[in-house]
């Protein structure tokens, strides 16, 4: 009986989405988790995680239309979404991709799209809207001169983050010894324009060039284009799960919750894996199609549950 729900359940799919032009669903290949933020996922303040285990809470953030059926909008003030510590999905960073649908028209500061900081820098991954860190004994960055940068520094290292409009900041800290190494990348991408954007942040595989140098890239994809950031040069870096759970609509920054995010969030996904620039592109045309992506929540809920 499970076999032939499961069959049915594939053929279900696959007529869906020859039916509006799409033979394949969005990549499932390392998926992690995924919140649809869709009315009949959230039960109460519970937001269930249609592929994995990692079910959410809700702090204050109100269920709105979004890109693809039901989204969540955040004030700016009090509102999160507490996706948990995912399990050991932390140890697993170093190659890995956060993916989301976004809507935001707020300048008027800086604020986090999602963000965990672990006590003594153990940990660290996120991105924040609108603004650019200042670090003691080092020189801050130039608005002008934004680009990739790497920095060893004691064990009581702290930032200051600055407003500078416009700019993503992906950030990606851990510690080795009593060292923190804190890789940051930024560039001015104005996506704060009141209009749906597709955010896709990767984290790729450590890669050795011609002359043995081992290097690293973080990149950022924005409605399925790759947006050009400086590679890091360095030691394989190794992480472990976090202790502190990962918010989602503002920072967790050891415990605390700040730069509260200002807008819509949809769709999002976090992969184990850094997904390709193919896979990005499938993404973001099934986030196009509202006809077909409308019946993906429910297919692939379904095909999920079919296969317990």
């Amino acid at each position: 009986m499970k076999r032939l729900l499961y069959l049915l359940t594939i053929v279900l799919t696959l007529t869906l989405f020859s039916y509006k032009g799409y033979t394949q669903p969005f990549v499932t290949d390392g998926l992690v988790s995924y919140w649809t933020f869709d009315r009949h996922n959230i039960d109460g303040n519970t937001v269930k995680d249609v592929w994995g285990e990692n079910d959410a809470k809700r702090v204050g953030a109100r269920k709105v239309q979004g890109r693809v059926n039901g989204a969540l909008e955040f004030d700016g003030a009090n509102d999160y979404v507490n996706l948990t510590n995912l399990g050991d999905f932390g140890s697993q960073l170093s190659t890995s991709t956060f993916e989301a649908w976004v809507k935001t028209s707020y300048k008027k500061n800086w604020t986090t799209l999602f963000k965990v900081r672990d006590a003594d820098c153990a940990t660290g991954w996120g991105i924040d809207l609108n603004g650019w860190a200042e670090f003691p004994r080092h020189v801050p960055l130039k608005p002008a001169n934004l680009a990739d940068f790497f920095v060893r520094i004691g064990p009581d290292f702290d930032e200051e983050i600055n407003f500078t409009k416009d700019v993503i900041r992906l950030y990606l800290t851990n510690k080795i010894g009593p060292a923190c190494r804190h890789l940051t990348s930024g560039r001015r991408f104005p996506i704060s324009d009141g209009q749906w954007h597709h955010i896709v942040y990767i984290i790729g595989a450590p890669y050795v060039d011609e002359d043995g140098q081992e290097w690293r890239e973080t990149a950022i994809f924005i409605d399925g284009q790759r947006k050009p950031l400086s590679r890091h040069r360095g030691s394989p870096i190794t992480f472990i799960p976090f202790t502190e759970p990962v918010y989602l609509g503002a920072g967790n920054n050891r415990g605390e919750a700040e730069a509260f995010f200002n807008g819509i969030i949809d769709e999002v996904r976090i992969y184990n894996r850094p997904l390709t620039q193919d896979e990005v592109t499938q993404n973001f045309e099934i986030g196009l199609s509202i006809e077909a992506t409308e019946k993906l929540p429910v297919v692939w809920g379904t095909l999920k549950t079919t296969l317990k």
